[in-house]
């Protein structure tokens, strides 16, 4: 005779649901939202241990069939939905819709320009923002206090090598820096006209780097013949070859570069030069 109870599988089945309904069948995750390259864990909960086999969907492309699966990785901005099936029963199925975002990191590179005066830079980020999303910028300027704002002016105390960072950050707290050193360097003068006539005016071609960097001077007939070639931090042409004889009259074409630093390539000159006599 029939003693009215249902067979096992059913009770267990029923128990499983019952979990699921009344919220002691979950998974929980450690994070959920951050920045590009997010990396998540995710923890399965239940009352009792009546689960055999798990299979994970991260929405990301990815799987796994570990009951906690650690480190899944999001690298792509968006908004992920996870699911989770147990005991091979599609019916038993945990989705939780757009549980993972992750936020786009914004990069901190920013532009440089110097102007007419030698020591006076412009500095600013001009890379694309989210619309609806809060930034600062955070400036961290060698010799100054921390200044705050998409774009600065800033005029260096001298002729120098100065360090400036840029931090950018949004409210999700997704944050890039970018470093980056400025060489404030005088612009250098080149004449266009020299006279070594022996009245000891204007009797040189003369070039000075200011103490920046040192340069190498180069002088060519309109041929493109090398007459005269000098280094230093100062160079200097008196009109004559290095074996002392007086070049004619005329236009010379010139080259200076630095022989090392000088990133920004201010130091970089060619043009012609008038020689009278």
């Amino acid at each position: 005779m029939q003693s009215g109870k249902p067979p096992i599988l059913i009770v267990l089945l029923l128990a499983a649901l019952s979990f699921r309904v009344s919220g002691q069948v979950d998974f929980t995750v450690n994070e959920t939202s951050g920045c590009d390259m997010l990396k998540v864990k995710y923890t399965f909960t239940c009352a009792v241990d009546t689960f055999t086999s798990f299979y994970w969907d991260f929405g990301n492309g990815e799987t796994s069939t570990l009951r906690d699966p650690d480190t899944v990785i999001y690298n792509i901005v968006n908004s992920y939905t996870p699911a989770l099936v147990f005991n091979n029963r599609p019916d038993q199925m945990i989705v939780k819709p757009d549980l993972i975002q992750v936020h786009r990191t914004v990069p901190a590179t920013f532009n440089t320009k110097d102007t007419v005066t030698y020591n006076y830079y412009v500095l600013w980020h001009d890379l694309p923002l989210d619309a609806g999303i809060t930034y600062t910028f955070n400036w961290d300027i060698e010799e100054f206090a921390p200044r705050t704002g998409r774009r600065q002016e800033v005029t260096f105390p001298r002729q120098d090598t100065f360090t400036v960072s840029l931090t950018v950050a949004d409210e999700f707290g997704c944050t890039s820096t970018d470093t980056r050193d400025i060489f404030v360097l005088e612009e250098i003068t080149v004449p266009n006209v020299f006279t070594p006539n022996g009245d000891l005016l204007n009797s040189e071609f003369r070039v000075t780097s200011n103490g920046g960097f040192p340069v190498r001077m180069r002088i060519f007939t309109r041929s493109g013949v090398l007459v005269h070639e000098s280094e230093g931090f100062i160079v200097s042409w008196n009109g004559k070859t290095a074996n002392g004889v007086e070049v004619s009259t005329g236009i010379y074409y010139y080259t200076i570069e630095a022989l090392w630093g000088d990133p920004d390539k201010r130091y970089s000159k060619a043009g012609f030069v008038h020689l009278y006599r």
